[in-house]
């Protein structure tokens, strides 16, 4: 069994996944900056409840735009390593208008029914009132945050990712810095509590929507795509991102809302002496800190993996593919020891009451063991298998055991058996571990390599 060995590859993969991952433990300090610094100013956890579920609806946006540019990487890399600039262009641009329709109408919907999208998630009046009040300013970020994320991520295609570094520094110091002002009234400001932090949000994404277009569109050369490209357009390249892109959109988004029906399950279970929602909330922020590196080793595996399936190199692309199999595994258990190496120190530094402190402790117990499985499955998913193209495979299997499997076992054990929050959580997390072994098979298959590139558009 064959590994990659040329320092080269290794340089490469430093160059993508460094930066990526910079930018989201940058993106990671800022979601945590917003829960500690509305943790400290309400000492009964309704605040960071609120908070928590009302940026469900961006997440969903979020997961949607990676989706896009997801659906742009299957066939750009390829392109990429065809050397196709043109090819690029046009799917860029044609992605670029796609996630501009779907900012549009996330925004339009929590801005219209504040009330109505928070009590999705929560049947508390108090959590409810709180959520609107963030989402009636936040929404008008849906926009800035769509076209800047999305450019941003078409960008990995071409291996240029320093820019999201830059991007995601200016964004921490503004929101950082905005929020101790207008949460807590600092500098004479009022103290808004939770409208302070959408506030300081909006302005944050701003700050990142002006400096990402800016560099694009004037300063970009490895692409030098420009305002004239956004009205390209081919039908052929529309027809391949149909056919290979839109399971990889069709598979983010549904892994999105799948996020969120987790969220709404914890949010309406009654039975539990915590509260679910604000311990799986710190629960989930330092799963995010502990992987902020796997997922920059995800987009190196699919710009490479895809790059060499491009210039027509498949022993390369499968030499890779061991390779990254293998750092997956490496970075899961250092993920997993982490989470269990910092667990107590930052649940005790939250201002909430004992029994959600608790609650947040067990569940990081399960989330440490699950990061290790959520290492393999990204690298395999979000990596491999999406740069080689065998994206529909990837949606089968994400359809399969999370929508067929994990929701279900976590409704039942919720709503029928009232089990302990715990082990609901153990069963939403369930199809990691499925995940992980069904993609380790279809490697050894061989069947996963797709050419998705035209020799003429």
């Amino acid at each position: 069994m064959k590994f990659t060995t040329e320092s080269r590859f290794y340089r490469t993969v430093l160059a993508i996944a460094v930066p990526i991952a910079l930018q989201n433990l940058i993106t990671f300090s800022t979601s945590m900056m917003d829960t500690l610094m509305l943790g400290r100013a309400d000492d009964t956890g309704v605040l960071l409840s609120a908070s928590s579920l009302a940026n469900q609806p961006f997440f969903i946006l979020s997961m949607v735009c990676f989706g896009l540019s997801g659906a742009a990487t299957v066939l750009s890399a390829q392109y990429w390593g065809k050397k196709n600039l043109d090819a690029i262009r046009t799917i860029f641009s044609m992605i670029l208008r796609v996630a501009a329709l779907f900012s549009i109408g996330f925004a339009a919907t929590v801005l219209l029914a504040p009330e109505w999208v928070m009590g999705l998630y929560s049947d508390q009046p108090e959590v409810i009132a709180r959520g609107a009040d963030y989402l009636r300013i936040i929404g008008w970020a849906y926009l800035l945050y769509g076209m800047s994320n999305t450019m941003i991520c078409c960008l990995r295609c071409v291996e240029a990712v320093k820019i999201s570094v830059v991007v995601n520094i200016l964004s921490f110091f503004t929101n950082v810095s905005l929020n101790w002002v207008l949460i807590f009234g600092n500098l004479g400001a009022p103290a808004l509590g939770i409208r302070g932090a959408a506030i300081a949000t909006f302005i944050a994404r701003l700050v990142e929507f002006s400096v990402t277009f800016w560099y694009t569109f004037r300063m970009e050369r490895r692409l030098a795509f420009r305002v004239r490209h956004l009205l390209w357009w081919n039908r052929k390249l529309g027809v391949d991102l149909l056919r290979f892109g839109s399971p990889v959109f069709v598979n983010e988004t549904m892994w999105s809302l799948a996020i969120t029906l987790q969220a709404a399950i914890l949010g309406h279970i009654s039975y539990s002496v915590g509260d679910p929602v604000a311990a799986n909330s710190i629960a989930s922020m330092i799963q995010q800190m502990a992987t902020v590196a796997i997922f920059g080793l995800a987009n190196a595996a699919a710009v490479l993996v895809g790059k060499s399936i491009g210039e027509g190199k498949k022993e390369q692309a499968v030499q890779n593919a061991r390779t990254f199999t293998v750092l997956g595994a490496v970075m899961g258990v250092l993920s997993l020891a982490l989470i269990l190496l910092i667990r107590r120190p930052v649940v005790e530094f939250y201002d909430i009451p004992a029994a959600t402190k608790e609650l947040a402790y067990d569940m990081l117990g399960v989330i440490s063991i699950v990061t290790f499985f959520v290492s393999m499955a990204t690298i395999f998913i979000v990596g491999v298998l999406r740069g080689a193209g065998d994206t529909r495979f990837c949606l089968s299997l994400e359809m399969t055991c999370l929508w067929l499997v994990a929701l279900p076992a976590a409704y039942a054990g919720a709503y029928l058996w009232e089990i302990p929050v715990v082990g609901v959580l153990a069963l939403m997390k369930v199809d990691e571990l499925l995940k992980t072994f069904c993609c380790l098979f279809r490697l050894k298959t061989g069947r996963w390599i797709k050419q998705v590139t035209r020799e003429e558009l």
